[in-house]
């Protein structure tokens, strides 16, 4: 979905979205937003748990 230099990125970051959402495409606009509507500490664990469902780990370089 994105490209350029900070793609590989943004798409983790979606797909995370995606996953913690439980939503079934970028496109389930209507799940998605109703995710991000929850509190931001509860909202920041999800995402970070769905990065690692994915494969991902985020570490300070």
């Amino acid at each position: 979905m994105f490209g350029g230099e900070n793609g590989e990125q943004c798409n983790a970051l979606m797909s995370a979205l995606i996953v913690a959402a439980g939503s079934q495409d970028v496109k389930d606009n209507e799940c998605i937003y109703s995710f991000l509507a929850l509190p931001k500490t509860s909202l920041i664990v999800e995402l970070v748990d769905a990065l690692n469902k994915l494969g991902y780990k985020i570490i300070k370089p």
